[in-house]
């Protein structure tokens, strides 16, 4: 039995498309989703009419949907500030059908294939804990590669080195009972067979905005379940036009509505680097310096603290 699993589509449909055709290509027709299906690109709506129409699934929810819960019923009036602008651009442009469907979502899910557990979670904090983002998520991910040039190879053994000599993560997979764990959040494509035990972790990246400093490709994984029980990762990397798909962003409504996050999540995807929370850590300090104590973020100090940010770091 095989699977695609995929996460962290974001609003990006022309990718999502991509991991569906190549899928389709290798005669895979069950899917895993991990969650985060809208919020950064500019396609929610086609993204969840999308994953719901895939007939044969698991599927659960991620944060993201959160933030769209935590908006239901609130008075857009008050929708006043910059840093959510983009939460609520994406929460007005979702039909209240695909709204109602994303959040009945479950959280978590389990289940059997060929009599091998398969745990599923949004995030690998359900499983491991808060080990994964300090060591190679994305913030780490784009201190440590920079401006050099990263291949799916380089960041497979540098990850499994980090893995492999940590008494720490040891300890902690070894809490876990045997079987399959898939999680997303992080946008590091990465997975892991541990040598002694019938455990596999699963991350399939992001295939809407990867943060793993690949720059060429969009990722998905594939999950194997041998008749026996067996179960391997085999990690999948399409191109994709990223110039062109920020070319079609830059038509958007979200664009001119939520124009800092947008730009921020283009650079994002053209480097495959984190960038959203080096910003974050830079508005802030510099909402602190005009003693502007507003969170979110007023409009006024997210576009002047962008401003600012761009000039220090032209692209």
């Amino acid at each position: 039995m095989k699977y695609a699993v995929l996460s962290d589509i974001h609003g990006n449909h022309p990718a999502l498309l991509k991991v569906l055709e190549d899928a389709k290509h290798r005669n895979i027709d069950h899917f895993i989703l991990a969650g985060d299906y809208c919020l950064s690109g500019a396609w929610p709506d086609d993204c969840i009419q999308t994953v719901s129409g895939i007939p044969q699934k698991m599927i659960i929810r991620g944060n993201e949907e959160k933030y769209l819960e935590n908006l239901a019923g609130k008075d857009q009036s008050s929708w006043t500030d910059g840093q959510m602008q983009i939460s609520y651009w994406c929460y007005r442009n979702i039909s209240p059908e695909h709204l109602e469907y994303l959040l009945s979502l479950p959280q978590t899910a389990e289940f059997e294939i060929n009599g091998t557990r398969i745990h599923v979670a949004h995030s690998s904090d359900h499983f491991l804990g808060e080990y994964e983002f300090p060591r190679f998520g994305p913030g780490p991910i784009a201190e440590r590669y920079a401006s050099m040039r990263v291949t799916p190879k380089l960041l497979s053994r540098d990850i499994r080195g980090i893995l492999d000599n940590d008494p720490y993560f040891s300890e902690k997979v070894h809490e876990l009972e045997d079987g399959v764990y898939i999680f997303g959040h992080s946008h590091v494509q990465w997975s892991y067979k541990v040598s002694d035990r019938d455990i596999l972790l699963v991350n399939p990246g992001s295939c809407g905005l990867p943060l793993d400093a690949v720059e060429d490709s969009v990722p998905y994984t594939i999950l194997t379940v041998t008749d026996e029980g067996k179960a391997e990762a085999e990690e999948i990397r399409i191109p994709f036009a990223k110039e062109e798909y920020v070319e079609r962003l830059k038509q958007t409504s979200q664009y001119e509505q939520a124009h800092v996050w947008s730009k921020l999540i283009t650079q994002e995807l053209l480097t495959a680097r984190e960038h959203v929370t080096f910003f974050l850590q830079f508005a802030e300090e510099y909402a602190n310096m005009k003693n502007d104590s507003r969170r979110p973020f007023s409009l006024e100090t997210w576009e002047e603290a962008y401003a600012e940010w761009e000039s220090r770091h032209p692209h």
